[in-house]
């Protein structure tokens, strides 16, 4: 880390997301943001600290390139730009190519291990060839079904099956997740798009392999569900109308067990007309351990903080792509 502990730091992708950490960063004092780049033209050129209100800042930039030309020794690259390592790897090996250490919001980053073993090794390979640490921040992927119940599992004895439940509340999230769930859509059109996974929640195999792996389970195939939760009255609620047939948001789960009998299994749905939020997860074991969010993590403003605070760990993380944290696991 630098002198006094500031740590120079560039943004990719300014969507709600990476404009929250922008923020933070700004307001944390620790962090000098001295570089950005986003691809909306009404964002190219304008001082970054505008996209919140405030004045000045580093000018947006269109490309990687430009932004890189105009500062030098950047400690972080906060990475903001997509789901799915197919669409984003190409980003993630310039910023790293360039000397970045990356911490990224893309879910699939957390364990790309037994999906996409290919580009893991390939990012890994990367980050230790340019003396950098690759890292997926996030809340689920990043830490209420993975992360926390490898944790958890420390508290107990012969575990035998990790459950996890949220209901979130879509109410309070950023529009764009609201649209991510298909909040308005026709029922018909949305339910085409769950067959083939093409809408909703990403990361929920990853996050299965991520605590697989950690416990030492040898999991087989995850099988998944997606539905539409489909409104049956009207519902008018944070500037949204949903009419009768129309989506309300979606219920994903997914389930994974090994052949002596261990299981993974988690639900999540998001759903606009929420009224009691909650996120949970239980560890059966000697004792059974539950531990519960009665009104939920706050997912988006919980992001933002899980991306922030990673970078002291980043800034000091031995080269490569990072994943397991180093915490007590359950034998």
């Amino acid at each position: 880390m630098r002198e006094h502990g500031r740590l120079r730091v560039l943004h990719f992708g300014l969507g709600e997301i990476g404009t929250g950490i922008a923020r933070e960063s700004a307001a944390s004092g620790r962090l000098d943001s001295v570089a950005a780049v986003d691809v909306d033209p009404s964002k190219v050129g304008r001082p970054l600290s505008t996209l919140w209100g405030s004045e000045g800042g580093v000018p947006i930039r269109s490309t990687l390139g430009e932004a890189l030309a105009e500062a030098r020794g950047i400690d972080i690259a906060f990475h903001c730009a997509g789901s799915h390592i197919d669409a984003i790897e190409s980003d993630l090996v310039a910023l790293m190519e360039a000397g970045c250490n990356v911490v990224t919001t893309a879910e699939e980053v957390i364990w790309p291990w037994g999906g996409r073993d290919a580009a893991a090794e390939r990012l890994d390979a990367v980050a230790r060839r340019a003396g950098v640490t690759l890292f997926a921040a996030g809340v689920n992927p990043g830490f209420l079904f993975d992360r926390l119940p490898t944790y958890l599992s420390s508290m107990t004895l012969g575990p035998t099956a990790v459950r996890g439940q949220r209901l979130v509340d879509l109410g309070k999230r950023r529009n764009a997740l609201r649209r991510k769930m298909g909040v308005g859509q026709d029922a018909d059109s949305v339910r085409e798009k769950t067959r083939t996974f093409s809408i909703g929640h990403a990361g929920f195999s990853e996050t299965v392999r991520y605590l697989a792996a950690a416990l030492g389970w040898a999991v087989g195939e995850i099988s998944q569900t997606l539905e539409p939760v489909v409104a049956t009255k009207k519902v008018e609620r944070a500037g949204e109308i949903v009419l009768p047939g129309q989506v309300l948001g979606l219920a994903h789960t997914a389930k994974a067990s090994s052949k002596d009998g261990k299981e993974i299994s988690f639900s999540l749905t998001m759903r606009l007309d929420c009224e009691e939020p909650f996120d949970e997860i239980q560890i059966d074991g000697r004792p059974p351990v539950i531990v519960r969010f009665p009104i939920g993590l706050q997912g988006d403003l919980a992001t933002l903080a899980s991306a922030v605070n990673a970078c002291s760990f980043v800034a000091t993380a031995p080269p490569g792509l990072v994943c397991r944290l180093a915490t007590p696991i359950a034998l």
